[in-house]
């Protein structure tokens, strides 16, 4: 390593950095790679040559191949057993690659999405994720650490102090920056270093974003600081050519940009996704060639739009506000094509009275027809509100805010935000969970306020009453009552529980959270068959079948008039007992019979 402190190495120097170590490694093999950071222990010798081609271009820093290596992002590949291994596997490629004046930077990625929260009962977990990573990172003696590319920045601040907390260490912190010059939990790019340092940083930095002029432009927003900058821009804006992915920027553009970045006062310039060895050469050779005259780091004043968070009741809750007792009805879309018989149950509870109908996004994981497509032909044929479910698991990030924004303009009213059940199915279904609900309520606030989660403008916002659900029905749900007011906290405004079936439990629910100040609709199921009710009370997650209303059904179990009926009575008599003390009714019919609801909704408007 080399025998001068990295921080006072900078005092006199600008350090160069080495690229994009996962890009690198895409356009080397002829195979996409699920997990690069596994290569550190299945092709050491790759990851070791990509080392040495950015040593040779003139990078000083070399990064290990450890960004995603953390317990939790490589249980995704069933690797997190292997978490030692691959770090140690990894700095020992970096070390083995560099010369005696070169420097290895331990690189920690985010360990958690940018949506989701560390709470207090959560701290010890993920500072356990942190320690175990960068303690081995430690151990096998990197000269620095990089926790890079967090979007949020309460999750750098607390990788910062747990690095800190846990050795006597320099540590680069680096946020990722978007075209709004805005760290998603709202800070600007001056604010946000600005938090770093105070909390302890060595070096600040700026890595991967969209592209290289925002790093410029947000290294003259920040001004001189107390700290030392690093800066490692992405190639700017990638497209796919087949199976690869490939950057466009010149080597003569990225050098030019270097220079500038040093002439703003970065003491660390390197790259991020798509720089290549080429391009670091070009910045090292310009940066060796040019003399450096720093500019005056005075801060570049960029207007930014205030923030400001509004939490909307949305087009439905407005819609009910009048209502006695609203009624929402969730009559979910077929797995068949044959749709006639739910659309004409629809109709039957418009006609009956029924405020709203919800539509499920494909529950327990199984496929049905799209609900957002199901939900347009339901808005054609009758004018009910429609109150779309929607789940973190089959969507990315990206596919999220484009199905929030489709169901904006055919004229959904309501959102019912939920993380959704695994898929299971060993053919294959991937589950993506970007975020869980509390992300997804965050989204739909973001969109209420006209803006994505990157801060850009959407032109108009959206008006969606955004929805969460709960489940009561454990004995204690202390934890359930918790994160619904996380819910609630981000910009949760309704609630829908599970199906609840008895009326002390009903009160002892809406007495526990009458001070969160949200609407709350009771969910009502009509068990209709003795198989239904064992079926759900023993193998559903989150749904208690009373023993009463399961011994009925057990007396005349062929009888399936008898049986119908007997589920029917006993949501009716739920119904009566509850109906003057809640703030609404959510009425789920069963898959098989969605006709059935038309008739307790007549019932429950009577009461």
């Amino acid at each position: 390593m080399a025998g001068k402190n990295i921080l006072d190495y900078m005092k006199d120097s600008v350090l160069i950095a080495d690229g994009g170590m996962g890009t690198m490694i895409q356009s080397l093999v002829s195979e996409p790679v699920m997990c690069v950071e596994s290569l550190n222990l299945s092709n050491p010798g790759l990851i070791r040559e990509i080392h040495t081609q950015f040593i040779q271009a003139g990078a000083k820093l070399i990064e290990t191949n450890t960004f995603g290596a953390n317990r939790l992002m490589l249980k995704r590949y069933q690797l997190e057993h292997k978490v030692k291994e691959i770090n140690a596997e990894g700095v020992r490629c970096a070390k083995e690659a560099i010369h005696p004046d070169c420097y290895v930077a331990g690189s920690i990625g985010p360990f958690i999405t940018p949506t989701e929260e560390i709470i207090e009962e959560d701290t010890g977990f993920f500072r356990d994720i942190i320690t175990e990573q960068a303690g081995v990172l430690i151990e096998e003696g990197v000269d620095i650490i990089i926790c890079e590319t967090f979007a949020n920045i309460r999750h750098l601040c607390f990788a910062l102090r747990t690095v800190k907390e846990l050795a006597d260490i320099p540590v680069i912190a680096s946020i990722l920056i978007g075209p709004s010059f805005v760290t998603y939990d709202s800070l600007d790019v001056f604010t946000a270093i600005q938090k770093l340092i105070s909390e302890g940083a060595d070096i600040a930095g700026l890595n991967c974003g969209h592209g290289i002029k925002i790093i410029e432009t947000a290294l003259e927003m920040i001004g001189t600081i107390e700290v030392p900058l690093s800066v490692m821009p992405n190639a700017g804006l990638p497209e796919r050519v087949g199976e690869r992915i490939i950057y466009g920027i010149s080597e003569e553009y990225f050098a030019e940009k270097a220079l500038a970045f040093a002439r703003l006062g970065a003491r660390i310039i390197g790259g991020c996704c798509g720089i290549t060895p080429s391009d670091i050469a070009a910045a090292s050779a310009r940066l060796q060639k040019e003399k450096i005259v720093r500019k005056q780091r005075t801060r570049k004043e960029v207007e930014l739009k205030k923030e400001t968070t509004l939490f909307k009741e949305g087009v439905f809750l407005q819609s009910i506000y009048q209502v006695r007792l609203p009624v929402i009805c969730e009559i979910d879309p077929p797995a068949k094509l044959d749709i006639s018989a739910n659309l004409e149950a629809i109709s039957a509870v418009r006609e009956a009275g029924a405020h709203a109908v919800s539509m499920a996004d494909n529950p327990l994981a199984k496929v049905k027809i799209n609900n957002l497509a199901f939900s347009a032909l339901v808005k054609q044929n009758t004018d009910i509100n429609v109150i779309l479910h929607l789940t973190g698991r089959d969507r990315n990030l990206i596919g999220i805010q484009a199905y929030m924004l489709g169901a904006h303009i055919l004229g959904i009213e309501g959102l019912l935000l939920v993380t959704g059940d695994p898929s299971h199915d060993q053919t294959g279904p991937a589950n993506v969970f970007d975020v869980d609900s509390i992300g997804l309520v965050k989204a739909g606030v973001q969109l209420n306020n006209g803006k994505n989660l990157l801060g850009k403008d959407t032109g108009k916002q959206t008006d969606f009453s955004l929805g969460v659900a709960v489940n009561p029905n454990m004995k204690d749900y202390t934890v359930q009552l918790k994160r619904l007011r996380r819910k609630i906290d981000a910009g949760a405004r309704f609630v829908m529980t599970q199906p609840l079936f008895d009326p002390d439990k009903v009160k002892e629910f809406c007495d526990s959270i009458k001070e969160y100040g949200v609407k709350v609709f009771i969910g009502i199921f009509p068990v209709t068959s003795y198989r239904t009710a064992e079926y759900l009370h023993n193998e559903v997650p989150g749904i208690v079948i009373p023993e009463d209303i399961r011994t009925a059904l057990s007396k005349k179990i062929h009888d399936k008039e008898y049986q119908v009926q007997t589920g029917i009575d006993y949501a009716k008599k739920l119904i009566e007992k509850i109906a003057g003390t809640i703030d609404g009714l959510y009425l789920i019919a069963p898959h098989t019979r969605p006709g059935l609801l038309a008739g307790l909704v007549e019932f429950a408007l009577k009461v």
